[in-house]
């Protein structure tokens, strides 16, 4: 038969009990610091929860001559830490900057060859199918994100130099394995597309980027 275990008891505190503890001053703090919840309409759970956690703090350091003004500063900046602090910034997932990055160099490679093109007297033949271009700009926003993610990393958390290197390397030999096999494409799978057709499509990924960094909020890309 299996043994059942014990409920866990949360500990209560005694808040009114705790209160009456206080020395005079702490009391006075702890009257502005309950009006200023008040006047912030936070509920009564919520505000016996935090008097539930500092009034044992507030014991602790009476007891050794600090009031409560020295360890929470005045009652405007325990409300504000407790009530209004910034929420921490959710970290872009790799994904999500492998993909903005990648969205940069499409847009530059399109952008860059369109006009050379448009300005250019040689034969069409000599621009740069469309297939390469995005294989390419996919490659480079894969290559381009983890050194980047590298240096945004706390130091301690980060892998050693020479493993990073290793990984830069490699991706680079596949960078140009990649576009040595996009020449070797057929043209009808990579055709030259017309120089002002190509500097549209970059203009409206730009357009398509703007929208995707806003909506997922993506940091730590190439342009930030």
């Amino acid at each position: 038969m299996a043994k059942t275990e014990p409920a866990v008891e949360t500990e209560q505190v005694d808040v009114d009990a705790l209160s009456k503890q206080l020395s005079k001053k702490n009391a006075d703090y702890l009257f502005k610091f309950k009006r200023a919840l008040k006047e912030e309409d936070v509920s009564d759970e919520k505000q016996a929860e935090m008097l539930a956690e500092m009034l044992p703090e507030m014991l602790e350091a009476q007891h050794k001559g600090q009031p409560a003004t020295q360890i929470y500063g005045p009652v405007s900046t325990k409300i504000n830490q407790l009530l209004h602090a910034p929420k921490a910034p959710v970290k872009t997932s790799l994904q999500l900057q492998m993909l903005d990055n990648a969205l940069i160099f499409l847009i530059m490679y399109l952008a860059f060859n369109g006009i050379a093109a448009q300005f250019s007297s040689k034969n069409s033949n000599a621009m740069i199918g469309i297939t390469s271009i995005v294989i390419t700009a996919a490659m480079a926003g894969v290559i381009m994100t983890y050194p980047m993610r590298y240096t945004q990393m706390p130091k301690e958390q980060r892998p050693p130099l020479w493993k990073m290197a290793l990984i830069v390397v490699g991706l680079t030999l596949a960078f140009v394995a990649a576009y040595g096999v996009t020449i070797l494409i057929p043209g009808f799978m990579n055709p030259v597309l017309p120089a002002w057709i190509q500097i549209v499509i970059a203009a409206l990924l730009i357009v398509v980027r703007i929208y995707i960094k806003r909506r997922y909020k993506i940091t730590g890309t190439f342009f930030g």
